[in-house]
């Protein structure tokens, strides 16, 4: 059957067009009318118009645009000829942005130019009719009835999808009529329209052209323009933000701070959180202030704030606030203990949906998930806010600490998740939190498990290659983050404060007798040496499994009446017990011989205890204590354990008999109470302390000397309450010193304003001399100041090493008038050492943290193990002095040049230029080598990635790492000159280095490729014009493989890597069916926020629900009352923060260079 319709599937109107051009003897004339004009669609059409003479293209606008615009101004809308050139100019440029980025299609856009400007094409506008008809007229010069003449008539617009050329091909509808007095009709309606019309001259399409990537050479932008316009991109919200904070009278203005709260703020604003993570005594509580103070601008009157911090800072922050007149209506104050007053609204505290903006200081302290205080943490930041003002969204979160990563990468991911939800992650390129943490997690946790068998250069290097990835693709973009080597490289800081000289650690190693030497060792092998701890892998000749059971903190385990969740979960009990009073014996044998000898009489003490419980048949098991609430208070990890042993003879407890548990635990309890005894009655036969003399000896002569030290103050660190009350009793008893200050948990809060009048330079009323020395745990090491004094002794070394940094902070803090700070650290002899692997493990952790987030002090000594890890380096700059070293000439640009500012950022999508270069850069073989040379063996995966990325991107060094030399040969080098482009979608920002094959470059790493001086200039393509555009699509297609791996739909709901959330997901489906209508609502809100990753409890919740159902079946009632309890408790609103499209968007190109 014969039809005049087709659809562009069976027939595309492509096809009629090149019929008719075939066939059409006397084809002169062509006229459109479409209410889309595309000119990659003219490009596609123009070679079957060859042979016409008058080619005129009617184009329709978007009037009900110009008419709403119109309206808003008050005025009418008559057809205004300029108003339509622009509507036009903004849908011309629009399709050259959009269009497909191929030396085809530009040629097609500059073929639509010359034949607008020699006539052979006329194109016009309709300025008062929106045009949704679409024809087409194919005629002779001189149409009548007795000569051919075509009308195509339908959907089909002038473009690539209308005329179905695109792949797979776009439904459309149209009708094919040669009838004459249907042609006549349309011929004699587009004449009526295009005598209408607003004619587009050459001007017009000039003015259009120059706005776009294909402007002639004089339009063309420069190299330095291309450069100016990435680092604009990323750094331009910075520095045209011109908020200015209200600054309180005895503040310093330090240009670093503003910087600070003006990235901050955007970051927060973004993401719905940002780490404020400045290396300690830079002022985090001041830029939390002012970030404070611009959030409460932006939001209005109405504005809610709610600061958590450790006990010991109350003081300062409500001090702090006051000051910027952050007034009482505006915020309350919660001690990290006390968030259930938040939850429950009691107190006078408000529930968590009255605040709008979450200030959390110390925010390592939730870097664990499991504990109840994290969970009521993320419960209060993912609230719905009840009282929103004028920024919409979700809660706002200030994360501040100097130290966020302590241990792991879970860390890291802990807190973030504070305010981002795992599956619907608004980082680029992070498309689900849990799995890109997943390897890092993974990687590390393999690493320190090996650590004893690994040389701990190679050690670090592995680690340093994973915290390098997490600080990439995570933490440059969620965090902000100085050191002091930053601030005094950057000349916009540097002239403005003074930072004392941070030296070299000063180690002091105690020497210990023979006899004292064996004991140290003997002890600290029956300390580790467990029989489940399988040491004899590590050193067979050292360990043989003859060591403490802790069989008084194992009960749980052996003990199958009492009533945990499962047999696992009680071993789990005691495994943590154990090893919790394990550390801490181990801790006190290297702080201090009297704390230790103190330890161990206690642990004998409760372990006889508990053999007495056995003999009278009366076996009481202290419950569990809430052991991280009492940290959280301040009280002593030791506190907390002597509370503990304490606890564990409290008859309100539940009593057991002895037949109650397996007979294997009244023999370990024998075995421990006979090594206990034996211990206890040599140390008690210990008199000298090598240590101790060591530190008197320095207290006499070098602590106090008045070069070193002229400010004559002295701060001394132990973890240990039990040591800091030994010294300070050894020291005044052998010293005769009366101005020594022992300062623990207990007696913090009253000697505060003693503490500040002897040690605190910032203290405003008069200074004190009455205590000199103060003699202090950690709960000193935050949140105070102690800057009188220049010179700090570590009496023992925290085994999270992280703590020294917040301790040396307390004195190398802003107003220090000292030129130098001096740190002392104490070591056990190096035969200890060997045995306990102290400074080692250190030294890991702080190649960790080092490596993840930059620092700039040295930490700890031993000179051959910071050579070999290659910590520190003060002659270097880091990644930050770079970003702050860009954002400089950003800020100089913008300053001194606004109007080449604002026309380089204006610069069109698709710019580009070519450049001359003199340097050959290395492809994928050379890489190989230069992994080889530097000693990776393929191991690492990660490690491997890293330096191949490095060396891909910058010539010089990659040159110099293979063994290549600049050169200007261009026959030599050929192909492999390489392509720069930088790519945009709503998803992610990516930059390729595209060569042989595309590798993805970081920020730093594009900007020194795209560097360039302000008079170098473009040089022509030429014939590397198609290698450019082979590389660009070859850049394109990579983004394309990435974002769709990336952001695949499974993905977007729980990360392949979360085995837990599958759980819970699972038993949700499995449970809906069962419910009533309700409880499918139920079901549904929890699987929500399940696949979301909104709580890192609410998995472990249901998977407990679950597990106790599957072995204790309870009614279906009684499911439906848990799961809505676990509905009510996490609550969460759907998030309305800026997120990322889940869908997978095509790239923009913004900019792109080839080198010549």
């Amino acid at each position: 059957m014969s039809t005049k319709f087709f659809n562009n599937i069976e027939t595309r109107l492509m096809d009629k067009f090149h019929g008719i051009a075939s066939a059409m003897a006397n084809f002169d004339i062509f006229h459109a009318v479409v209410g889309y004009f595309r000119s990659t669609g003219y490009f596609k059409l123009r070679k079957e118009l060859e042979k016409v003479s008058e080619i005129r293209i009617l184009v329709g606008i978007n009037i009900d645009n110009l008419f709403r615009q119109s309206q808003a101004a008050g005025k009418l809308f008559f057809g205004d000829r300029e108003a339509s050139l622009e509507q036009y100019c903004e849908d011309f440029l629009r399709d050259v942005y959009q269009s497909e980025y191929a030396s085809e299609v530009d040629e097609g856009i500059r073929q639509f130019c010359a034949d607008i400007a020699d006539g052979r094409l006329q194109l016009r506008i309709h300025p008062t009719k929106d045009l949704h008809a679409k024809f087409y007229l194919c005629l002779p010069k001189n149409h009548s009835e007795h000569s051919d003449g075509w009308v195509i008539m339908g959907s089909s617009n002038l473009s690539a999808q209308g005329l179905g050329t695109t792949e797979p091909p776009r439904y459309e509808l149209n009708v094919a009529m040669k009838d004459y007095d249907d042609v006549h009709y349309c011929e004699e309606e587009f004449q009526h329209l295009w005598n209408d019309a607003i004619p587009v001259t050459m001007d017009d399409v000039n003015r259009i052209v120059d706005g776009t990537h294909l402007a002639p050479p004089e339009h063309q932008p420069t190299p330095y323009e291309l450069y100016m316009r990435m680092l604009i991109d990323h750094f331009g919200n910075q520095v045209e933000d011109h908020f200015v904070p209200h600054l309180p009278d005895n503040y310093d203005d330090l240009t670093y701070q503003r910087d600070a709260v003006v990235q901050g703020y955007d970051i927060m604003m973004r993401h719905g959180g940002c780490f404020i993570a400045d290396v300690v005594g830079l002022g985090k509580t001041v830029v939390a202030a002012m970030i404070a103070q611009r959030f409460i601008a932006a939001n209005g009157d109405n504005t809610r704030i709610l600061v958590i911090f450790p006990p010991s800072v109350q003081k300062n922050w409500e001090d702090t606030f006051r000051d910027f007149q952050i007034k009482n209506n505006y915020s309350h104050f919660v001690s990290n203990g006390s968030l259930e007053k938040i939850i429950e609204g009691t107190n006078n505290y408000s529930q968590p949906g009255y605040y709008d903006l979450i200030i959390v200081d110390e925010a390592h302290n939730f870097r664990h998930d499991s504990n109840d205080n994290y969970d009521l943490l993320q419960r209060i930041c993912k609230s719905a806010r009840s009282n929103k003002g004028n920024v919409d969204g979700n809660k706002r979160v200030l994360l501040l600490s100097a130290t966020p990563l302590n241990n792991t990468p879970e860390d890291i991911k802990n807190q973030l998740l504070l305010f981002q939800d795992a599956a619907r992650c608004t980082i680029d390129g992070v498309s689900n939190i849990a799995d890109t943490f997943a390897p890092w997690i993974k990687e590390f946790k393999s690493l320190m498990s090996q650590r004893r068998t690994m040389s701990a250069g190679f050690l670090t290097t592995r680690i340093d290659a994973v915290n390098q990835e997490l600080r990439h693709k995570v933490l440059e973009k969620v965090m902000v983050r100085r050191t002091r080597s930053n601030i005094q490289h950057e000349p916009r800081y540097s002239h403005e404060i003074h930072f004392p000289q941070l030296l070299d650690p000063t180690d002091r190693t105690y020497q210990m007798s023979p006899e004292l030497l064996k004991l140290f060792i003997d002890t600290y092998i029956k300390l580790v040496d467990t029989p489940s701890a399988n040491l004899k892998e590590v050193n067979a000749d050292i360990f043989n499994g003859s060591g403490l059971h802790y069989a008084r903190y194992r009960a749980v385990e052996y003990c199958p009446s009492y009533k945990v969740p499962s047999g696992k979960m009680a071993k789990h009990m005691a495994d943590s017990l154990a090893s919790i009073y394990q550390t801490h014996l181990v801790k006190r044998l290297e702080s201090s011989f009297d704390a230790f000898r103190r330890s161990l009489h206690t642990l004998l003490d409760a372990t006889r205890g508990m053999i007495k419980m056995f003999q009278e048949d009366k076996v009481i098991i202290a419950p569990e204590l809430n052991v991280k609430k009492l940290q959280s208070d301040g009280v002593e990890l030791d506190e907390i354990i002597e509370l503990a042993i304490g606890k564990g003879f409290d008859q309100k407890e539940i009593l057991f008999h002895a037949a109650d548990f397996k007979p294997d635990l009244l023999p370990m309890l024998e075995y421990d109470a006979d090594v206990l005894d034996k211990l206890c009655q040599r140390w008690d036969k210990v008199k000298s302390d090598p240590k101790l003399e060591l530190f008197i000896n320095m207290l006499q002569g070098e602590l106090f000397d008045k070069e070193k030290n002229p400010g004559g103050k002295l701060v001394v660190f132990s973890e240990s309450v039990d040591t800091v009350n030994y010294l300070e009793r050894e020291l005044k008893e052998r010293l005769h010193r009366q101005d020594i200050l022992a300062v623990c948990a207990k007696n913090r809060k009253r000697l505060q304003k003693t503490i500040q009048a002897n040690f605190d330079a910032k203290y405003k009323e008069e200074w004190r001399n009455d205590y000199n020395i103060v003699i202090t745990s950690d709960v000193l090491a935050e949140g105070v100041n102690l800057h009188r004094a220049n010179v700090i002794v570590n009496y023992d070394s925290p085994w999270n090493a992280t703590r020294l940094m917040q301790r040396i902070g307390r004195v190398n803090r802003i107003g220090s008038t000292a030129t130098a700070i001096h740190n002392y650290m104490f070591y056990p002899s190096d035969p200890g050492d060997s045995i306990i692997s102290l400074k080692k493990n250190s030294l890991i952790k702080l190649q960790s943290f080092h490596s993840a987030l930059g620092e700039d002090t040295k930490i700890y000594s031993h000179d051959e193990l910071v050579h070999e890890f290659k910590l520190f380096n003060t002659d270097v700059r880091d990644e930050t002095d770079r970003s702050l070293e860009l954002l400089r000439e950003v800020r100089t640009l913008h300053d001194n040049n606004p109007s080449l500012y604002r026309r380089i950022k204006n610069l069109p999508p698709k710019s580009r230029c070519a450049r001359a270069s003199e340097f050959s850069f290395v492809t994928n073989d050379s890489i190989n080598a230069a992994l080889k040379a530097s000693g990776f063996d393929g191991s690492s995966a990660i490690a491997s990635e890293r330096l191949n990325a490095r060396s891909a991107i910058n010539p010089t060094q990659a040159q110099r790492s293979v063994g290549l030399q600049p050169t200007k040969d261009d026959q030599r080098l050929g192909e492999t000159l390489p392509s720069i482009v930088y790519l945009s979608s709503p998803l992610k920002k990516a930059f390729y280095l595209v060569s042989d094959t595309p590798r993805e470059l970081s920020f730093l790493e594009a900007a020194d490729i795209f560097h360039a001086e302000p008079d170098e200039k473009a040089v022509p393509f030429g014939d590397s014009i198609q290698r450019h555009y082979e590389q660009v699509q070859s850049a394109i297609r990579q983004y394309s493989l990435d974002q769709q791996r990336e952001y695949q739909e499974d993905k977007l709901k729980i990360g392949s890597k979360d085995n837990d959330a599958k759980k819970a997901a699972a038993f949700l489906r499995e449970v809906r069916p069962l419910l009533d209508e309700e409880g499918r609502g139920t079901i549904d809100r929890l699987k929500q926020m399940v696949e979301r990753g909104a709580f890192n409890q609410l998995a472990d919740a249901l998977n407990r629900i679950s597990r106790k159902q599957k072995k204790e079946p309870a009614p279906l009632i009684k499911i439906q009352k848990q799961l809505e309890e676990l509905d009510r408790r996490y609550s969460y609103p759907e998030p309305q923060t800026e997120t990322k499209q889940v869908a997978y968007t095509a790239a923009d190109i913004i900019l792109s260079e080839t080198f010549k």
